[in-house]
């Protein structure tokens, strides 16, 4: 009997306790209570950007001739552009900046289309070598300013090409209804070449056969007069030149741009 009784104050202190105290989860939630709850650790992925430099092409080059490169007259000048309608200016100075010819070129594109260019530039060659300087540009369409200018720094040598015309000079303005004297010096077989003036659409407007004072092997000197009374004011291209004793085709071209003015 006392061992029941025993038994029954045990139970009676367990339930006791289960009933008036707290409970495993109870006290698991009053320790955390006081304990910032923690976060799952964010995981940031880092994607490191590649920026690829492209490097664009400039609007004009000069790509021949090389820079500082030993030439003869007529020049041969060629390069790339990528200027407002592919128009832009090739000229030839001295090194003190002295203007001694210059050309409006064509490209083979227009703006946002890289395109090639080429053009001659002739002028009498130097007594001896002498440095000069190639420059190239395109023109404002906002107010007509220089723009994309590139410069090629170049020796011209002083041997002369088989035609030369003395007079007039490159860009020279000619009063319109005058005559237009021509002359120039020439090394060519029998002594024997021809004067042709192009308008701006490329037509023949005047033309005349010259006869030098001597025939190569040696230089002579020769002139001419060539009828523009009757042309309208604006660009020309006048043009020396011989034709080849082997099949008849043309050669020794020497031009230059002039002006017909009112």
């Amino acid at each position: 009997m006392r061992f029941a009784t025993v038994g029954l104050a045990i139970v009676v202190l367990f339930v006791a306790g289960g009933c008036g105290g707290t409970s495993g989860a109870d006290r698991t939630k009053t320790a955390a209570a006081g304990q910032p709850t923690p976060t799952a650790p964010v995981r940031t992925s880092t994607v490191a950007a590649t920026v690829v430099a492209t490097v664009q092409p400039p609007a004009i080059s000069i790509d021949v001739p090389a820079a500082n490169a030993h030439v003869h007259v007529p020049i041969d000048v060629r390069g790339s552009s990528n200027v407002f309608e592919g128009v832009l200016s090739v000229q030839l100075q001295q090194t003190d900046g002295t203007l001694l010819c210059e050309r409006r070129v064509q490209s083979t594109s227009g703006t946002g289309t890289p395109g090639t260019w080429q053009t001659t530039i002739a002028v009498p060659p130097p007594v001896s070598a002498s440095q000069g300087t190639i420059r190239a540009f395109s023109r404002s369409a906002r107010d007509g300013s220089e723009e994309n200018v590139v410069t090629r720094g170049i020796v011209v040598a002083p041997d002369a090409p088989a035609i030369v015309i003395l007079t007039p000079g490159c860009n020279v303005d000619i009063a319109a209804g005058t005559g237009l004297p021509v002359t120039g010096t020439a090394s060519v077989f029998e002594a024997a070449l021809s004067l042709e003036l192009r308008n701006a659409d490329g037509m023949v407007v005047a033309s005349q056969s010259v006869t030098a004072d001597a025939g190569a092997p040696a230089r002579g000197s020769w002139s001419a007069m060539l009828n523009i009374s009757s042309l309208p004011a604006g660009l020309y291209e006048l043009t020396a030149f011989d034709l080849s004793a082997r099949d008849g085709s043309r050669e020794n071209e020497f031009s230059i741009p002039l002006r017909i003015t009112v």
